[in-house]
């Protein structure tokens, strides 16, 4: 994503994201604001796993998945796809994938005979709402069985995004899962640029009173429009998660105010279907993936 794409999405963007997860990231907005670049990767002691891979179910081997080019990928393997990081629609600054990119991945497993099935391993605090759409509808619409394995969490958007899989496990009692919910972050710039010693004048055709209105009202302290707004597009997440996940119908006033829960929690409200190790979860696709085929 370049400096434009990402600075745009941060103060004008709506975000379906954990909040906690995005003001603990404050710094990196700080950084931005000053001309730096920044990733919004999280490096840590681990390899971060940002590119999908395949697994044999039957020995547990992992291959390079190059496009799904990989000769070696025995028939029947699981594609795994990562859904971990804040998740953008374009790709990061330093190359991470965005929800373009894993859609384009998706899509090449669900063509290739080799893979069976497909698990999503998700550890997400969600991302940018425009994020969520065709990669939605590709999910929605794959042809072969599809799995979400969660470690950690999935927050706002990673749940608009499991929501359509056949199955959802976590890996333990302590992920967690919601914050069905979102938000917007609106800069204003008056009193930094006034700082740097330029006044801006802001000047609108006679036509034009309803240009950019939603967003100098907000800045006015009138937030009515972009509620509206936001309203709109919380209504078709929790929709879309009582579409697709029918259980979560009946607890509906629980899940979508944007409480996270933990996953003994999320499993009564229907959010997810279980806890499983991760060679459970990809025994289980495999099966699906076997009963897919016959």
């Amino acid at each position: 994503m370049s400096f434009n794409h990402i600075l745009s999405a941060v103060l004008r963007g709506r975000w379906l994201i954990d909040k906690a997860w995005a003001e603990a990231h404050l710094p990196l907005v700080l950084s931005l604001l000053k001309g730096n670049p920044v990733s919004f990767v999280e490096r840590t002691g681990n390899e971060l796993i940002e590119r999908p891979f395949a697994i044999d179910p039957k020995t547990m081997q992992r291959y390079e998945w190059r496009d799904g080019t990989n000769p070696n990928i025995p028939e029947g393997s699981i594609g795994i796809l990562p859904i971990n990081g804040p998740i953008t629609k374009y790709n990061g600054d330093c190359g991470e994938p965005g929800a373009i990119a894993k859609n384009s991945w998706l899509m090449q497993m669900g063509k290739r005979a080799n893979i069976g099935s497909v698990i999503m391993l998700v550890d997400t605090p969600g991302g940018e709402a425009r994020a969520a759409s065709t990669f939605t509808r590709t999910i929605q619409n794959f042809s072969k069985p599809i799995l979400s394995y969660i470690d950690g969490m999935s927050a706002s958007l990673g749940v608009w995004l499991i929501s359509p899989t056949d199955e959802i496990y976590v890996s333990s009692k302590m992920d967690e899962v919601g914050s069905v919910g979102s938000f917007v972050m609106l800069a204003d710039w008056a009193g930094y640029f006034e700082a740097q010693g330029l006044k801006i004048h802001e000047i609108y055709a006679p036509q034009s009173t309803d240009k950019n209105k939603d967003y100098r009202d907000a800045i006015k302290g009138d937030y009515g429009e972009v509620e509206k707004d936001l309203e709109v597009l919380v209504n078709d997440f929790i929709s879309f998660v009582k579409s697709t996940r029918p259980k979560t119908t009946a607890t509906e006033k629980q899940w979508s105010t944007g409480k996270m829960f933990y996953a003994d929690e999320a499993q009564k409200l229907g959010l997810i279907d279980g806890i499983k190790t991760f060679d459970q979860v990809v025994s289980k696709a495999s099966w699906l993936g076997k009963r897919y085929k016959k």
